[in-house]
């Protein structure tokens, strides 16, 4: 997998088979980072080691080093990183022989006997979200299994932990021969295509995730990082399979046959990405030959076509022996083991790793002034984007800004220009409603931010109105960034950073050790041994001279002008075309009237440096420690229960930090009543974060942080961060949520009812995003396709959306849990502070706030359409097999099943049959109904829907064979990993907080799930989970197929590996938004008229199958004579039980 821009620095992981993030729910094995757009990164100092670090600085070449002979020939040790006093983690680092960087991590948390832990835990999956917009539906959908991640919901008290390894090569994109583009990455790829050792392909993968673990590797421009996480027995087992591929990768010629096309299929599931598109533009703007002038993701094109395949093959094994030397290696390895026994596994591992002594290219000797050709910054870009947004970008080209992360000029700027208090340049562009985001800073990925170059960037998502007044949100822009260079010292303003940081340092939270390796191994090559833990966190001293330099570059009139929008400034045609992607550009010299605003630029008084923070935490104590640590509940405690609200509460006495979470779900009957109030209530979520915006971004600057977003039967509130003044976050938002109908006007409505509907066409244009609307929207009693809700936004009125504000407090239920450094009094005042503002009444129709799924009938049904973007070939098929109630019986059966078919689903679906890059099997579990998906993500230009959906089906069958097949010593090996994973320890408080939410939202209420799923799974025997699938196959299947097809090229023939189908029919029926439907592109036409004509024309058409009448055309006729569950009367009578325990008592009396 390549690293693309939008996608870096916040780690995603997935466990198994299960894939979780913000964005999708599917699993593959090369698999991208999560975007994390900040507008003030986080860097963080220890305060007890604050003083002696600002005094003292090593370069890495100055290290001290001390050498020792042991079990290698020769070991060099290195300075030991300094840490937070509260990190108990032991750490070494040191050189092998062979020139290989290791970083061991010891966690002196007691290790378990080998025997299953008998600590209570359980795991409950997050909820989905594959909207990219904030304001996206949550579902009630769950994934069964889940592992820690930075989304934190997952895994329950337990202590078990999972072992972790990450290795970085010090070859990228940047060093690959031009004449074969992305070469690294398939070299990335390629490696784990067996060894001499262990010859069959992906026999790595396939050992670490049947020991519980999961592996992962990704390619950037300088960096190659391959990492695994696995259940600690395994980890010596695991660590020889993992170096056998270092050491003697076969790569044989026939697997490069099939891995192109994967390299190839992951390239065009990004090909519609404008972010990455973006970086590609910038790209082909590199002065001729600098390194960053390539196209890094490689496809079809530069590895296939016009390649000689012996060739390709010789450069491949070239490429590797050349560059995959021991002595530009890094690896970061952490367990639950002393650190002598994990620096012996070091040894006995990586010591053998060929050693040649080559050297990275040079990057430094490119000046980073010529990076990129004069056009760079002499014209303006006005870009066609793929998806409907429009921004406004300023790129500066900077010096490597590596070089002064002791002070951090670049982020502290990053914070100044992103910052959305009073007088900052974001606070005035929202008042104006000319823009709703600003973000500002120098993204982590390699593109941006290598050893040549930084790319400073400040990118303003601007509003139709902002578009309009483009000229005065440049002479904005441009006089705050002047600002900074006329306000005299900012010593005080970066030392109130610098405390906050060493505060957020001192009680940072642990990180699962698969985040923590990856992390690691990165600063093991960038930053001083000494300096591994600190170097990206800590704000180490205040540099004058430095930031003044950074300050001198962005006071220049030289940086990129990028205007990407679907409308055309002032008649401009797109009338360039990228090579790689195809982005439509144009571009013209840059406008005397842009240049006279920056020479002409003065201070504004609405723009002024942030105010002291009032929200900034100075009360540490902790409560249970003050109490003398008295014993507590293990699990939540309800302290109030009420016709309006209930709510939960549970001090912390695991992790002991001065850190609180809250969360309040604020159940309305409204959202449910129509697609229009499911619409308004996205508009009124927007609303209401606008109204409080301001006021509250000093809190995220201070260790705080909040989310508020649209569930499915109202408005989710969670806040985090430092107890003291946690509250505060909760009441505004409160306050807020009164406070729209009476603020709200023609103007501001206006606006964000075009922003609601790009975020609506763009997530629609998802192929993913759709396939999973539709099959939600299928299974739900009640749901709201995508469609209608954005074709809903059309008749909202001002008056409708203040009667909706007014109306939405009225009738509410609430539910709220706080956790952490807390007290019941507390608790209970902070829900108190909620109900008083808003002043809610009982819920009177309660058919709209009960949560419900449909049985599907017996047999299989099919429900097709085409994907929106008529230029998008990507085709998602997702087979959803629906068994019944779920139990924790059921649950264990399926989390079981699921991990005995990944890896031959991954073999024969992805590595075999090449069919798609991501394939998945997933447990699904809707509003207490359980079954599981299979998908693939295919692109129909290779392959057709029909066919795809023909092999997974095919696969299934086979799954009750390989079952049988699979001998018992593996049965229970899988079995035991199962059992451990759900016995994984917390990490921190997020994830148990995370998971006793889930339960609470869910109406489970099962907070010691994962107990009672280990007390399952160890009288599971092989027997039983066959009779499962043979009863299910025989007396229960219920199949719904959902197939969001791509589009092919005009002109080209359907792809020869296909089984017979209607294409005819498809053809006809058409679904998409072709170019002939699209609305004129006068240069007259406003957003307003496009909008209009896209409301019009835009619609998803179910295709039918001639003479298949399994075939859906129309949900609402489909579900309409279907059973439901749970009726009415069982949510009534069994109002104050658990759904949980309704279903397992209703399948003991069956």
């Amino acid at each position: 997998m390549f690293w693309p821009r939008q996608l870096t620095d916040k780690k995603i992981k997935f466990l198994n088979y299960i894939f979780r993030q913000s964005a999708t729910n599917f699993q593959y094995r090369f698999q991208p980072q999560q975007q994390q757009q900040q507008q003030q990164p986080r860097h963080r100092v220890d305060n007890s080691s604050a003083q002696l670090l600002r005094g003292h600085s090593r370069a890495p070449w100055q290290q001290r080093l001390r050498t020792y002979s042991g079990m290698a020939d020769q070991v060099t040790y290195l300075d030991v990183p300094d840490k937070s006093e509260n990190d108990k983690k032991l750490y070494k680092s040191l050189v092998l022989a062979n020139g290989l960087h290791a970083l061991i991590v010891s966690d002196p948390s007691p290790v378990p006997d080998d025997g299953i832990s008998s600590t209570e835990s359980s795991e409950e999956g997050e909820k989905l979200s594959e909207s990219s917009s904030s304001s996206s539906d949550s579902s009630s959908e769950t994934n069964s299994v889940t592992s820690e991640s930075d989304s934190q919901a997952s895994s329950e008290t337990g202590d078990e932990k999972l072992a972790a390894c990450a290795l970085m090569v010090d070859y990228g994109s940047f060093a690959e021969p031009r004449n074969y583009q992305g070469l690294a990455h398939f070299l990335e790829h390629m490696i784990f295509m067996g060894s001499e050792k262990y010859p069959e392909e992906n026999i790595f993968d396939a050992h670490v995730k049947k020991c519980g673990g999961f592996s992962n590797a990704n390619t950037d421009c300088e960096d190659t990082l391959f990492y695994f996480e696995v259940a600690e027995k395994h980890l010596d087992s695991s660590l020889d399979y993992f170096t056998a591929l270092l050491k003697h990768p076969l790569m044989k010629q026939e697997a490069m046959q099939r891995e192109r096309i994967s390299v190839d299929s992951e390239f065009q599931q990004i090909a519609q990405d404008d972010e990455t598109r973006r970086d590609q533009l910038l790209a082909s703007l590199a002065t001729e030959n600098y390194p960053h002038g390539t196209f890094t993701w490689g496809n079809l094109k530069t590895l296939k076509d016009n390649v000689d395949d012996d060739a390709l093959y010789k450069v491949l094994h070239e490429i590797r022996r050349e560059h995959y030397s021991a002595n530009r290696m890094y690896v970061c390895l952490q367990a639950r083991l002393p650190l002598d026994e994990l620096e012996a596994m070091v040894v006995r591992h990586f010591a053998e790793i060929v050693r040649n002594d080559s050297k990275a290219p040079d990057l430094t000797k490119f000046d980073y002034r010529q990076a990129f050709r004069p056009e760079f910054h002499e014209q303006v870009f006005f870009v066609k984007p793929v998806e409907n947004e429009c921004k406004v970008e300023l790129t500066w080209v900077l010096p490597s800004v590596r070089q002064y992360y002791r002070s951090k000029p670049d982020q502290f700027l990053s914070y100044l220009l992103g910052t959305e208090g009073k007088g900052s340049l974001c606070a005035y562009l929202r008042r104006r409603l000319w823009a709703l985001q600003l973000i500002a800073g120098i993204d982590e990925n390699g593109f941006d931010l290598n050893t040549m170059y930084s790319l400073f960037n400040v990118c303003i998502y601007l509003t139709d109105e902002g578009f309009k007044h483009i000229d005065e949100v440049l002479a904005a822009t441009f006089a705050y960034v002047k600002l900074f260079s006329n306000c005299g010292s900012l010593r005080q303003l970066y030392e109130e950073q610098q405390a906050i940081e060493e505060t957020n340092f001192r009680f940072q939270a642990q990180r699962p050790a698969f985040d923590n390796v990856q992390d690691l191994v990165f600063n093991s090559k960038y930053f001083p041994s000494k300096d591994v833990l600190t170097g990206k966190e800590l704000y180490y001293s205040y540099d004058e001279q430095q930031l003044n330099e950074l300050i001198g570059h962005l006071n220049e009139f030289k940086f990129n002008l990028m205007i990407t929008s679907q409308d055309k400034y002032e008649g401009i045609a797109y009338d360039k075309q990228e090579a790689w992607f195809g982005t439509e550009y144009t571009t013209v010299p840059m406008p005397a009237k842009w240049k006279q605003l920056w020479t002409d630029s003065k201070p504004m008084e609405q723009l002024f440096l942030p105010e002291p923070n009032r929200f900034v935490a100075h009360d540490f104590k902790l409560f249970w420690s003050a109490k003398g640590k008295p014993d507590l509940p293990a699990h939540p405690k309800k302290l109030l229960k009420t016709d309006t609200c209930e709510l939960w509460f549970r001090q912390d006495d695991k992790f002991e930090l001065p850190e609180a979470y809250m969360a309040f779900y604020f159940i309305s009957p409204l959202q449910r009543q129509s697609a229009k109030n499911d619409a308004m209530c996205a508009l009124y979520e927007e609303l209401v974060k606008f109204n409080v915006c301001e006021e509250l971004y000093p809190a995220t600057s201070a260790g705080l942080s909040y989310s508020f977003s649209a569930g499915e039967k109202g408005l989710l509130l969670k806040a985090s961060g430092y107890n003291e003044k946690l509250h505060l976050i909760v009441e505004a938002i409160a306050q807020g949520m009164v406070n729209v109908a009476d603020t709200l006007d023609e103007g501001t409505l206006s606006a964000f009812i075009k922003n609601q509907r790009k975020a609506y066409f763009n997530n629609l244009i998802k192929p993913r995003a759709l396939n999973r609307d539709i099959r939600l929207c299928v299974l739900e009693h009640i749901r709201w396709l995508t469609i209608d809700k954005f074709k809903a936004l059309n008749d909202i009125t001002l008056e409708d959306m203040r009667e909706f504000a007014r109306k939405f407090p009225q009738e509410l239920y609430v539910q709220a849990l706080i956790q952490g450094n807390y007290t019941e009094e507390s608790a209970h005042n902070v829900l108190n502070a909620v109900l008083s503002r808003l002043n809610c009444q009982k819920i009177k129709e309660r058919q709209y706030v009960e949560d419900r799924t449909v049985q599907l009938p017996l047999g299989s049904h099919s429900i097709r359409c085409h994907a929106l973007n008529s230029s998008d070939t990507n085709t998602v098929i997702t087979n959803y097999y629906q068994i019944g109630p779920n139990s924790v019986r059921v649950e264990s059966i399926l989390d079981l099943l699921m991990m005995f078919v990944d890896e031959p689903l991954f073999d024969h679906l992805r590595t075999k049959e090449q069919l798609g890059y991501h394939v998945g099997a997933t447990v699904r579990v809707n509003y207490g109904s359980a079954g599981y998906t299979i998908m693939v993500n295919s692109q129909e230009t290779k392959t057709t829907a029909s066919y795809v959906e023909e092999r997974i089906e095919a696969f299934r069958l086979k799954m009750l064979q390989i079952l049988k097949k699979l001998p018992m010593e593996d049965y229970v090996s899988s079995r035991e990993s199962l059992i451990k994973l759900k016995l994984v320890a917390d990490m921190a408080l997020s994830t148990e907080m995370g998971r006793n939410w889930e339960e609470i939202i869910n109406g489970d209420y099962l907070f010691d799930r994962n107990r009672k799923q280990v007390e399952v799974l160890r009288t599971l025997n092989k027997e039983d989970i066959i009779s499962f699938l043979i009863d299910t196959d025989a007396n229960n299947l219920r199949k719904l197929s959902v197939q969001v097809i791509g589009h092919r090229p005009v002109g080209m023939n359907e792809p020869l590996l296909t089984v017979a189908d209607d294409n005819d029919a498809v053809k006809a029926a058409g679904a998409e938004l072709s170019d002939e439907e699209m609305p004129e592109d006068d240069d007259d036409d406003d957003d307003d008229q496009l909008f209009e004509a896209l409301a019009n024309k835009m619609n998803i058409v179910f295709l039918p199958k001639e003479g298949d009448s399994s075939t859906i055309t129309d949900i609402s006729e489909f579900k309409s004579g279907l059973e439901v569950y749970p009726t009415l009367e069982a949510h009534q009578q069994g109002a104050e039980i658990s759904r949980t325990v309704r279903i397992e008592d209703a399948l003991s009396n069956t």
